[in-house]
């Protein structure tokens, strides 16, 4: 009796207190053995809408494919936007993001070692704190290579030669559901460099767009190419590119062109800005002059009237011999 009153006991406490599932990381021998000098690490974004107090266990893989033993270390770092259009983003290292995640994400370790050609699938949990407000959350899981201390000689030592240390990263982002401040528009579109004459295509496009709400965005859209007489001769699709919150982002697309190309040409471009369907819209032109064939035919042309006329004076004085 004493005995099932205590399993009874056991079941009920256990009930109340939940039991938290473990996520053990696997490490696995792969079959490729080629050394390429690098490790790979994915995938690379993860994007997530979370609601507060919700938490989501994400696998990440990571493969030692330098041809020897190392050892690898896992660290969180927040990350921001950018106001120079070339940067995607900054890692923040110690500083807190104004968006912060790091607090919020938890890899099972946060040390290890693998062979050469051995892969370890490693659970990383984000979780959400209950009452969090809605909007967007950024953080990025890094792994970075810890070469022993005895890889540099002491002669490297002397010279001042320090341990080649490699890294690489995956990005989260996180949107925690609710209402939040979409808010984005395309700035400025152009040929780049502000180019107006080509030879011959690719032609090159850039567009700038401005994230201005509290959240990333995924803009997406296609330019359609249109000739002098205004007929739709190739269109180029656009796939989604991350913006994050208060920062522009620029993105260049080309027009690689399809056959021989002479002539006025205009760009229309349509981007959705990955909100409520709200399109932004723009146009621009540029010509396309082939000069040096155009040369060609105008040399052509030039001595082939030459040639005529040259004829046409020998027949002429032909027959005015004749006639003597």
């Amino acid at each position: 009796m004493k005995k099932i009153l205590f399993f009874f006991f056991a079941v009920c406490l256990f009930s109340k207190i939940g039991v938290t599932p473990v996520f053990a990381y696997k490490i696995e021998k792969l079959d490729d053995p080629e050394i390429k000098g690098d490790f790979v690490f994915g995938p690379g974004k993860t994007e997530l809408f979370m609601n507060p107090g919700e938490t989501y266990t994400k696998e990440l893989m990571i493969t030692n494919r330098l041809g020897r033993t190392m050892e690898f270390n896992v660290v969180i770092e927040d990350f921001k936007g950018s106001k120079n259009p070339e940067e995607a983003v900054n890692l923040l290292g110690d500083e807190r993001g104004p968006f912060s995640l790091r607090d919020f994400i938890r890899p099972e370790i946060s040390k290890f070692t693998l062979k050469h050609n051995e892969r370890i699938i490693l659970p990383t949990v984000v979780a959400i704190p209950v009452g969090s407000e809605p909007g967007g959350l950024y953080a990025s899981v890094l792994v970075v290579t810890n070469p022993p201390e005895d890889e540099l000689t002491e002669a490297d030592n002397g010279k001042g030669k320090t341990k080649l240390i490699s890294r690489l990263g995956t990005l989260f982002f996180i949107r925690v559901k609710g209402e939040a401040k979409e808010e984005g528009m395309l700035q400025n579109f152009r040929v780049k460099d502000d180019k107006v004459f080509f030879e011959k295509a690719p032609v090159p496009m850039e567009l700038l767009f401005e994230n201005s709400g509290s959240v990333h965005l995924m803009p997406y859209g296609s330019v359609e190419i249109k000739n002098i007489l205004g007929q739709k001769i190739d269109e180029i699709n656009i796939d989604p590119w991350f913006i994050m919150p208060g920062s522009l982002r620029s993105r260049t697309i080309e027009w690689s062109g399809k056959k021989m190309l002479f002539g006025r040409y205009t760009a229309d471009l349509v981007v959705n800005r990955g909100y409520k369907d709200i399109l932004d819209k723009k146009t621009i032109s540029f010509w396309i002059i082939p000069w040096k064939i155009v040369s060609a035919i105008f040399v052509f042309l030039f001595l082939l009237i030459w040639f005529f006329r040259w004829v046409g004076r020998q027949f002429h004085f032909e027959v005015k011999r004749k006639k003597k």
